[in-house]
């Protein structure tokens, strides 16, 4: 059932619930996709946020093992770009545990995406939060800004930090000695994955000596991740090798938020792709576009809780709620 066909067929109850809100009766149900889009660039995006924001705060219950905020950015596929300015590259700041999308931050381009962390980084509550970041945050300012704010920071490190990356592969001894040894399996799609990680603590004296840590504000441990996949049906076997530092010497909780990381890709970017058909959309630029994705990303967060909550599939769930009525959505309780 499109939006439209939706509007229609419930025209008596929106009109019922618009003048129960508003005290007023609304003279016009059914609007043109022009007309939601026109509606949507009128609304400043800094207010909608604003007024997202102070919606979420009464969901935000965590604890200290709970507390991490993943920063990662999603292209817009479908915006027009009339200029090299405008801004389809969204960056989120997301909590893996509720599903929730906690802020969000608009550049250009990709490469853009180092000020986006910065600026939500500058604008959130990071008190005690463990912030974990792909090879694209790994930034020493990135990692001083953190601190400064009153959070631990988890970063994964490739080669854009060469010096970096080598002292972290020179400091692991072969043997696993002196390590602390994480490892865990899943099976699943026909597949065996394994996931072992070494963690070293580093003392004063390793990172009086080093060439690279010792530029690193509030460094305290360093990880390497080894990530094996064993499909059963091809007899395909691949093996990939990561490294991370971190201001935590927690090995067992920084495992933990390694995985947890990737939600936001699995769990937000491409349930978005998938279930809302995000990147098929033809959005106009400016504040449209955005103020549209981060509609999505409440329609997202609504269909997690309710997924968990009914325990039924996303797309069961949404052929669920296409048989409420506008009361009905209106009264649901997540």
């Amino acid at each position: 059932m499109v939006q439209q066909d939706y509007a229609q067929a419930h025209e008596a109850s929106l009109r019922e619930l618009h003048k129960q809100l508003f005290g007023e009766v609304l003279e016009h149900v059914t609007s043109t996709h022009d007309t939601l889009n026109r509606a949507l660039q009128l609304i400043p995006h800094q207010v909608f946020k604003q007024a997202y924001q102070d919606w979420i705060s009464a969901l935000l219950r965590w604890d200290d093992e709970t507390r991490q905020i993943c920063i990662d950015g999603k292209t817009m596929r479908g915006v027009k770009k009339l200029s090299p300015n405008t801004e389809s590259h969204i960056v989120s700041a997301y909590n893996p545990h509720l599903h929730l999308v906690i802020s969000v931050d608009a550049v250009p381009i990709k490469c853009n995406e180092l000020e986006s962390i910065r600026r939500l980084l500058g604008e959130l509550d990071v008190t005690n939060a463990l912030i974990t970041l792909d090879t694209l945050g790994c930034q020493r300012q990135v990692a001083d800004q953190i601190l400064q704010v009153g959070g631990n920071y988890l970063v994964q490190v490739k080669s854009n930090q060469p010096t970096l990356l080598q002292e972290i592969e020179d400091s692991f001894p072969q043997t696993g000695k002196g390590c602390t040894l994480y490892k865990e399996e899943d099976l699943g799609h026909g597949c065996i994955e394994t996931r072992q990680m070494k963690s070293l603590v580093l003392t004063s004296e390793m990172q009086e000596d080093s060439y690279a840590f010792k530029d690193w504000a509030g460094i305290k441990s360093i990880h390497q991740l080894t990530h094996q996949r064993y499909d059963k049906r091809s007899g395909k076997e691949t093996c990939e090798v990561s490294y991370y530092i971190s201001s935590l010497q927690d090995s067992k909780r920084v495992f933990r938020a390694i995985r947890d990381h990737w939600k936001i890709e699995n769990q937000l970017h491409y349930m978005l792709d998938v279930y809302l058909g995000e990147d098929g959309w033809s959005k106009r630029a400016g504040e449209a576009a955005k103020n549209m994705e981060l509609l999505a990303k409440i329609d997202l967060f609504i269909l997690q809780r309710l997924k968990a909550k009914l325990g039924k599939s996303i797309p069961r769930v949404q052929m669920l709620l296409a048989k409420l009525t506008p009361m009905q959505l209106f009264n649901l309780e997540l």
